[in-house]
């Protein structure tokens, strides 16, 4: 890694974002990576595409005609920006014909907005039928929610997170910043690129349907339909803890908390002697707390009161240093300032300074993945409104011929393919971080081949059920394996023999792709480092996904999905005021970084398509963290100050929260996010609570009034949502216009959600052992290709023979030979 190369992955593909803050990070992470992204900027009308966007507190460098929004600033660098009166018939002239020259277009206007201004996918597609729209909505474009409006708040309540984050003593909590956008364009950046994949192959173009909510629901498909369906599990807020691990959360120090987390069998005996060492107590060595997580739910209190014993006799630095020295997974609670100080993210170079002209340079959160041969890259910061519209909008008719008569004339793949068929991937991966990579490949049509061993079995096989836990381990059951690696073949090879290596590069060798996310030096430890694989095949593109990164003061620490979001920044930046860490149930970094890993290997395979070069990808899962909350951060750089934790508030939308509903069940926990956008929706608000008297109160006039009085105001809105069904208040204000959801959890997606039922976003998918289960979409939205699973709950082993006699040609007497000798481990 560190290459100097000045290559750049996406270069030559020419991208128009039509975007609002829903879709402008998709237009980043593809501009960042070397496309052309041309971002238009509507020059009168009501459009409203960025002109809310560029206001929207905190400023950069102040007030003022020159300043700017900190997260305008961090959304939009690389690209340029053309202003054009799209509701003028010239104007949609002009934007038809800039179609025509490009690959891509993103927009987020309102389902059928494009048509509605004479620029329809059909419309565009007949013009350039290898172009890819792809569509960035809050409710996808079908289905009975369709024209709901949306806003992060409501993604997030509708998708499953508010309802898993934060305590069971406040109200549901939405992440800092906007995730359910950090997410839905994320997803939104991989789909397009799949797309183009596709396109490239075929010269068929297709337009993308990315749906906000459908996106959350698939990053928190940890506490998803699966968990409910087969183990009767409807996750809700726990506090620091997680609901499937113990021990898990905080615990204090003596000058501050500390995160921990165990996973593993091995880590409790580590962690049981320190205690032990440290206190004298000699229960903790009970071997009933041995074994599988599972197995210690019912002793979390206990437990804690150990680990407490442990903690409170160190530091927080010394706690998390000798922690990580004895292989555990710890982690302090980072500020905003302690992450943009962080030693090891600083010894990386993470952080970049961006010059904004006049001498101005400001510093921004950097790569959330390392590529070594076409880096990522700030070339320009973001525009200054019409900077390049007449660079742009000269020489569109040469641009589209030049673009037309390099497309491909014939299909290279037959009629049904997934849209990566004909692609291998092979996949040494633990937990979900890099087995959710796979699984999108797999569903798209790549052959994706799990290499596991017996002795070291990856978390997923490490099943009880809970509603039988007398049938002990039941590997292939877990709904966490449906969800993370249903659809590939899985391998078995016992990894401590010297031979099976050597197989493994025998697979390589006929392979495109590795996804490796287990710790730094793993692979290089059998042989399987990147030179020695690369030298076998060198159009060969690996993935190596950790917490920390491959080098660093910090390289060879441990991590889980919460002790990311403890040290990232993520869980002391979200919440209310009154908590210092606010946590996700979902472990929102990992699947988090399986997209941004899945968009660098698109976009590594997308060079290599026109170059013939491999490369190998680098991803610290802390770096991919900090740069979704990048826009919160920049306010570190751009005013030296702590951002403020926002609860469920929005600098730009008041009022914004989530209200407490009537529950007929009785168990107090139904409560419906709300989030007012204007003037206009204020005032249909007050009119439908029937407190018109709200529209002149010099307490509510206006958004700064609001967000003054912005507590008096939830405790007036709650006392009318309180007597009324969640259901009612959000259907009731959706039919006014204003973005409310539900904060649905699980139980409520699968039954009380008619618009996730029309849209079929729950997959059935045939299990070995089931017959047939359920699973969360992925979210991908892919019209023309829209992939599929083929089985879930594989057997260890399973695919053994098929892969190594049948693809790699091994013969029955070598296979028996292997299994004899244990080398290939038999399929259970």
């Amino acid at each position: 890694m560190g290459s100097k190369s000045t290559d750049s992955a996406l270069e030559g593909i020419r991208v128009l974002e039509i975007c609002d803050d829903k879709g402008s990070y998709c237009g980043k992470l593809l501009a960042d990576m070397g496309a052309e992204v041309i971002k238009l900027e509507a020059s009168t009308g009501n459009s409203g595409l960025t002109a809310n966007a560029r206001a929207t507190p905190p400023l950069w460098p102040g007030e003022g005609d020159l300043s700017c929004s900190l997260s305008f600033l961090y959304n939009n660098t690389n690209k340029k920006s053309i202003c054009v009166d799209i509701e003028s018939a010239d104007g949609q002239r002009q934007v038809r014909k800039l179609a025509s020259s490009c690959d891509l277009v993103i927009e987020s206007l309102a389902p059928g907005g494009l048509a509605a201004l004479n620029l329809g996918v059909e419309t565009m597609l007949s013009d350039n039928p290898g172009l890819v729209v792809t569509s960035i909505t809050g409710f996808g474009q079908s289905g009975p929610h369709r024209d709901y409006q949306s806003a992060d708040i409501v993604a997030s309540a509708l998708g499953g997170a508010m309802v898993v984050t934060g305590f069971a003593d406040d109200p549901p909590v939405k992440l800092c910043g906007s995730q359910s956008f950090v997410m839905a364009s994320t997803m939104a950046a991989v789909s397009s690129m799949i797309a183009l994949h596709h396109s490239q192959q075929t010269g068929v173009g297709q337009q993308v349907d990315i749906s906000i909510q459908e996106t959350m629901l698939a990053v928190t498909s940890i506490c998803g339909i699966g968990k409910w369906l087969e183990d009767d599990i409807v996750s809700r807020r726990y506090g620091t803890g997680l609901f499937a691990a113990a021990p898990s959360g905080t615990y204090p120090c003596k000058d501050g908390d500390i995160y921990l987390i165990i996973n593993r069998p091995l880590h409790w005996q580590v962690l049981a002697k320190w205690i032990n060492e440290v206190s004298g107590n000699q229960e903790v060595l009970d071997p009933m707390f041995e074994g599988t997580s599972a197995g210690r739910l019912p002793y979390r209190e206990l437990l804690d009161i150990f680990i407490t014993e442990l903690t409170q006799e160190f530091t927080v630095e010394e706690f998390y240093r000798e922690g990580q020295r004895r292989h555990l997974a710890v982690t302090p609670l980072s500020t905003a300032k302690g992450v943009t100080g962080d030693q090891h993210l600083n010894a990386r170079g993470f952080y970049v300074d961006v010059e904004h002209g006049e001498g101005n340079t400001l510093r921004y959160p950097g790569a959330p993945y390392r590529l070594s041969q076409t880096p990522w890259r700030i070339k320009s910061p973001a525009p200054t409104p019409g900077a390049h519209t007449g660079e742009v909008l000269t020489g569109l008719e040469e641009e589209r011929e030049s673009r037309q008569r390099s497309r491909p004339g014939n299909a290279l793949k037959k009629a049904g393919e997934g849209a990566l068929a004909g692609l291998r991937v092979v996949e040494f991966g633990a937990g979900m971080a890099g087995p959710w990579i796979g699984r999108h490949m797999a569903f798209c049509g790549a052959d994706v081949i799990r290499v596991e061993s017996k002795g070291f079995p990856d978390v997923t096989r490490l099943f009880v059920p809970p509603k039988a836990p007398e049938l002990g381990l039941q590997p292939q059951m877990s709904p966490w394996l449906t969800d993370w690696n249903a659809g590939k073949r899985y391998i078995s090879l016992d990894l401590t023999r010297p031979e099976a290596p050597e197989l493994i590069r025998r697979l390589i060798a006929c392979s495109d792709i590795v996804i490796d996310n287990n710790g730094s030096g793993v692979l290089e430890k059998f042989g399987l480092g990147f030179d020695q694989l690369t030298a076998l095949q060198p159009e060969l593109i690996v993935l190596s996904s950790t917490g920390f990164g491959r080098r660093g003061p910090d390289a060879n620490y441990i991590s889980w999905g919460p002790n990311i979001e403890t040290l990232s920044g993520l869980a002391n930046l979200s919440g209310f005021a009154h908590r210092d860490c606010t946590m996700t149930q979902f472990a929102y970094p990992d699947p988090l970084s399986a997209l941004y890993g899945l968009f660098s290997i698109l976009c590594a395979l997308h060079y290599r398509g026109k170059t013939g070069k491999g490369q190998q990808i680098e991803l610290a899962q802390l770096e991919a963290t900090v740069a979704s909350i990048g826009d919160v951060l920049m306010e570190v750089y751009g005013h030296d100050r702590e951002p403020q934790k926002p609860g469920n508030r929005a600098p730009d939308h008041a009022p914004q929260g989530c209200y407490p509903c009537l529950d007929e069940s009785g168990n107090s926990d139904r409560w419906c996010a709300i989030s007012i956008a204007d003037e206009q929706q204020w005032k249909r608000f007050c009119q439908l609570l029937g407190k018109s008297e709200w529209i002149v109160d010099p307490r509510f006039n206006s958004v700064p009034n609001r967000q003054a009085n912005h507590t008096v105001l939830d405790e007036l809105i709650g006392e009318w949502t309180i007597a009324r069904d969640p259901y009612e208040v959000m259907h009731c204000m959706q039919q006014a216009g204003i973005a409310a959801g539900v904060a649905q959890t699980v139980e409520d997606q699968w039954l009380n959600d008619p618009h996730l039922k029309a849209r079929h976003f729950f997959e059935q998918i045939n299990h070995a052992k089931k017959g047939s289960v359920f699973a969360p979409g992925l979210g991908l939205g892919l019209s023309r290709t829209p992939g599929k699973t083929s089985d879930a709950g594989g057997a260890i082993g399973r695919d053994n023979r098929a892969v190594f006699c049948q693809l790699l040609g091994m013969g029955d007497a070598e296979f028996d030979e292997y299994v004899a000798s244990g080398v290939i481990e038999n399929s259970e």
